[in-house]
């Protein structure tokens, strides 16, 4: 037989082993997710206990994916009307994902403190944590927040897009708001801290993310955002921010938008919107006195009228070596925005896909020690010094 024959014969056998490798990785990992928005589905009526042929995750996909720990986003909609206001909406989104655990105790479990993590992961369970994506839904009455940690908010972004009374969003700092925290945002921090609830600075603008550093004792995390460096946009990181946030011995969470992380579709992107802008507005203007009705037929334009643009898992993976290389092997981890964007990257189709990152991870030479702490073992880190009640 050729020498070409026996060179085929071993690139196949190198490439199985290699993922061979990465299926036993994965799955021995502790698989953390920051960030899914798949409450969004249950508002919208839809049953995520059963493989859904639409969005990106439900139960059973979690599993098929080997997430392990997945952090579930308490997300109010600012146009949202309510008969008690934001705090009764995020309520309501409490109760639903409450009760579609109570339904599925044999497989999903609620976790509010390492220890709890720590034994659910040991029974085979996938730990859902709460997070509160905005800090609108507080608004200026500091019990709203000891109230959200009573129903088992674990961490909370301290804006969306939309910046509070008492903290600036990135979007709105981009804009030329100027701001950062005010002195109830910094008592906001400091009752975090005593509590024990992560700080989520995704969303945040950069004056807003240099008080919080300023002002907490605890690590941060960034819990869905890329780097900006490799895709410029207000809702990425800077190098600087990268640093600040490793000196703070916080954990980077990358976001798997495609706008966040290329800048060429990005690009293509505003070209489309150009072509599209009169449909959306016309949408808006038809809903504008029906939010939630709004919010869906958005959903419904972008899902069949709107062509998207894709990014490749690739480069999910050019931003997580960013981070490594700027912060650290210790500050990087996933926070994907898993049915809160609009389209996922090519080979992250959706969430069964996970193990093709941890494949593409061993092929760029990392080792079985820092995959693992990328996939999990960071964010565990951080969670496990804040999280402690």
């Amino acid at each position: 037989m050729s020498l070409l024959f026996y060179s085929v014969i071993a690139v196949i056998f190198a490439f199985t082993n290699q993922a061979q490798e990465a299926s036993r990785i994965h799955r021995d990992a502790i698989v953390v997710d920051g960030h899914n928005d798949l409450l969004m589905s249950v508002m919208d009526g839809e049953n995520i206990e059963r493989r859904r042929d639409t969005g990106h995750s439900d139960l059973v996909r979690l599993r098929e994916g080997g997430v392990d720990v997945q952090v579930f986003s308490i997300w109010v909609p600012p146009a949202v009307k309510h008969a008690r206001g934001y705090t009764g909406y995020a309520d309501e989104e409490i109760d639903s994902l409450d009760t579609i655990i109570s339904r599925n105790r044999y497989r999903v479990e609620k976790v509010t403190n390492i220890v709890e993590l720590r034994e659910c992961l040991k029974q085979g369970k996938l730990a859902c944590l709460y997070g509160l994506e905005g800090g609108h839904p507080i608004g200026k009455r500091l019990e709203n927040l000891y109230h959200f940690f009573k129903r088992g908010v674990r961490y909370i972004g301290l804006t969306w897009n939309n910046s509070t009374s008492w903290a600036t969003s990135a979007r709105d700092e981009a804009a030329g708001k100027k701001g950062g925290l005010t002195p109830f945002g910094r008592k906001i921090v400091h009752a975090m801290d005593s509590l024990g609830i992560l700080i989520d600075i995704s969303h945040l603008g950069p004056t807003a993310v240099r008080d919080v550093l300023a002002e907490t004792r605890n690590p941060v995390i960034a819990s869905h955002s890329s780097c900006d460096y490799l895709a410029h946009h207000y809702r990425n990181l800077t190098d600087d921010q990268l640093r600040a946030i490793a000196g703070n011995g916080g954990v980077v969470m990358i976001n798997f938008y495609p706008r966040f992380i290329d800048s060429s579709v990005t690009k293509t992107e505003m070209r489309k919107l150009k072509r599209y802008a009169g449909e959306w507005k016309t949408i808006a203007k038809k809903y504008a006195n029906n939010p939630d009705r709004l919010v869906k037929e958005r959903k419904k334009f972008l899902a069949t009228r709107y062509p998207q643009v894709h990014a490749t898992l690739r480069r999910v993976v050019d931003h997580i070596d960013h981070v490594v290389l700027v912060a650290g092997i210790d500050h990087v981890g996933i926070g994907s925005d898993f049915d809160g964007i609009s389209v996922a990257p090519l080979g992250l189709e959706d969430v069964t896909h996970l193990p093709e990152l941890t494949a593409e991870l061993l092929r760029r030479g990392y080792s079985e020690t820092n995959i693992k702490k990328i996939l999990g073992g960071n964010f565990i880190r951080v969670f496990s010094r804040v999280c402690v009640n």
